[in-house]
Parts: structure tokens; sequence; C-alpha cells
């Protein structure tokens, strides 16, 4: 086994494992969630540009962490799981070995790690554009199975707007797509310019998600906020963002897309584990990871938002439990901000039959979001 020198490709840095760790834990709260959704035939995960598995200061890579957080659901839960497909696949040659590819690595490593006999592993060496419709495929022909798509660019030259709509047009699919955002924004405006030598690819990309139109971006978090919202009015599902800062000023991002409520705020939920003062992003900078934004719900601006939104007319509970998960809160954070409110008489909350709920009902959860809602009250403010 021949071995590279080091360089910053053979290790995994904070910010990268930072990413992977949001991307374990969201994937183990995935797996107890489906696990137990009696339609639900089959869980599908596919890591598109999945990485060496394992670096050489020892840390593990996305696919590594993937199988490892199915064997641990595996035996958290009796020694059961649902029945599981997982691809991972990537083209590059290994910065580590000389004389392996990158799937080589990731196939060699991963059968050290006890997979149920109901897991399905493939390897693939393939270019992302060759392996993008194979997966489309499979997303489209596993109607009753749920499929979670993590796609890790090198970069960002072959990442297509239209994949994304396509992975997420039946449904039953979520994505999680890392971008290297500051790159972008550096040379986003520069773009527009035909002359702007390798500005194509970008271009291409921004006129897919802004309809053409040039878009003067003012920071790397003006240039993020407006990705998301394109991406929301593109895909027409629940987006999310989350920033990884690799160092002063250089800002990663993963976005997270999901049709459906429920993935919504469990993806928060992950977010707040990585982040649990704003669960917004990872700075390499602050000790202990604290969060690169303000330190806690109460001195943001959420407070003065949700009280300006109840101050609209008398708001449901599955209406409150929105605005909350849109804003980057969960409902928990959302019950610290309402508390005072009502405590002070400021806020009442009312059932159905105009009758004041205990003094902690507030009853913000996804059963009562749904179109059936188990339990709806409504939330009147004195204005």
């Amino acid at each position: 086994m021949e071995k590279k020198t080091s360089s910053t490709k053979d290790v995994l840095l904070e910010h990268s494992r930072a990413k992977v760790e949001l991307l374990g834990t969201y994937l183990s709260t995935f797996l107890n969630i489906i696990s137990r959704v009696k339609y639900v035939d089959k869980i599908h995960v596919y890591d598109l540009l999945c990485g060496e598995g394992k670096y050489s200061d020892g840390h593990e890579g996305s696919p590594i962490v993937i199988l490892k957080t199915i064997k641990n659901h595996y035996y958290f839960n009796k020694k059961t799981c649902p029945n599981i497909d997982v691809l991972f696949n990537d083209n590059g040659n290994s910065d580590i070995e000389f004389d392996k590819s990158k799937i080589e690595r990731v196939e060699e490593i991963s059968q050290n790690i006890f997979k149920p006999n109901n897991v399905n592993v493939e390897f693939f060496n393939k270019d992302y554009l060759e392996i993008c419709p194979l997966v489309l495929d499979k997303v489209n022909k596993s109607k009753k199975a749920k499929h979670l798509i993590f796609i890790d660019p090198h970069g960002y030259k072959e990442i297509k707007l239209n994949h994304i709509i396509n992975f997420l047009s039946n449904g039953n699919s979520e994505v999680i797509l890392f971008l290297p955002l500051f790159d972008m924004y550096r040379f986003a405006n520069k773009s527009y310019d035909i002359d702007f030598k390798g500005g194509n690819a970008l271009r291409s990309f921004l006129n897919d998600c802004f309809d053409g139109k040039e878009i003067n971006f003012s920071s790397v978090f003006d240039f993020t906020d407006n990705l998301k919202q394109s991406f929301i009015k593109k895909t027409g599902c629940f987006v999310d963002t989350f920033l990884l800062e690799k160092d002063k000023s250089n800002y990663y991002g993963l976005f997270f897309f999901t049709p459906n409520a429920l993935g919504f705020e469990k993806m928060l939920s992950a977010k707040w584990k990585v982040d649990s003062e704003q669960g917004r992003g990872f700075s390499k900078r602050i000790e202990n990871q604290s969060s690169l934004f303000e330190s806690n719900v109460e001195i943001s601006n959420y407070p003065y938002e949700l009280e300006k939104f109840l101050k609209e007319g008398n708001k449901t509970n599955g209406e409150v439990y929105m605005f909350g998960l849109k804003k980057g809160y969960l409902p928990k954070h959302t019950k610290e901000v309402l508390k005072p409110l009502r405590v002070n008489g400021k806020l009442k909350v009312i059932d159905i039959y105009d009758k004041e709920t205990p003094i902690n009902g507030y009853y913000l959860k996804y059963e009562n979001y749904k179109k059936l809602p188990k339990k709806k009250v409504f939330f009147l403010l004195n204005k």
C-alpha cells in the first residue's frame, strides 16, 4: 500500500466533521421515524460523492458514519431494522493510497462494519452526472420506499438544480446538499460577465435558480438566503440551511430539502444538537462549539417576529408550529417565547369551545399541523 504525502485532501477538517456529524444525527432520527411507518417497505440511502471513507487523521467520512448509524439503530432496536438499500458512489482516485480509487477504499473499510442481513450495500465508480439517472430511476420505481440522498460535491460545477427537483418529485425523497458557499458567492457577481473565464458552470446554475435574472449579492449570507428562497420556490419543499465555517469568512453550507413537515422538524432538531445555541451553524473559532450567531433565543429577533405574527390575527397551533419551524426554531423554543406573554396576561390560548387551555397547553406538534389536527387551539394576542 503506497501512501501519498499529507495534504488537506487526506484529512477530515473540522467543518467537514461537523457536516458528517449532522448527517449521522439526522439519519439516526430518520431511521427511527421511518421504521415505524407501516406503508414504507424499504429505505434507500444514497451517498453520491462519498469520498475516502476514512482519513489519514483517523476521522471517519460520511459512508462509514452511515453504516455505523445503521448498525447502531439495529442494536438499539433489539436487533431489528427496516429493509435498507445503501448506494455509495465516487469516481475519484484516492488521495491517501496511490493504488486505489476512493470507492475501493470505502468498500474495503466497510467490510469491517457489521451489517444486518436485510441491509444491502452497493458500490459504484461513476461520474456524478452518470450516477444521477440511475438514482432517479430507483427513486421513481420505489414509490413505497423512502429515499435519503446526500450530495457532497468536489466543488459545484456538476450540480444541477433540475437533479434536485427530479429527486424530490415523487414526494418520498429528502436531499441533503453540501455547497462551497463562499467560493460560489465570491465569483457569483463576476460570473454574469460572459467574458469571465471559468464562470460558465456557476452562471448556468444561477440562471436556473433565478430565472436568468442577475442578482447582486451583498454578502455570503445574502447569497445563501437567496439560494434558499429560490430552492423553496423551485422545489415546492421545505428547505433549510446549516452554515459551516472552515476558517474566517470561508463558509460552506448544507441545504436540506424535504416535502414533509415532520422531516423538517427533525432536521432542525439535528441542527440544534450540533449548534446548541442557535441551530444555525458551526464555527471552528469558538471552543466547545458555540454558535457563530446570537447566543440564544432571548437575544435573537425571534420573539419580536413571533409577536408580530400573532398580532396579524388569531392563529391556530398548527400555524404557530409551522411559523417557528420556518424561522429555524423548534416548538420548545416557541414555547419559551410564548410563556412570558401568557403569564403577563398578554396572550390567551383557547380551545374550540372557547375554554382556556392549561398553562402549558400550547399543542405545538406535527400531529396538530396536519389537515385533520388531533388538537386545535387558538392564540389570541392583546394588541
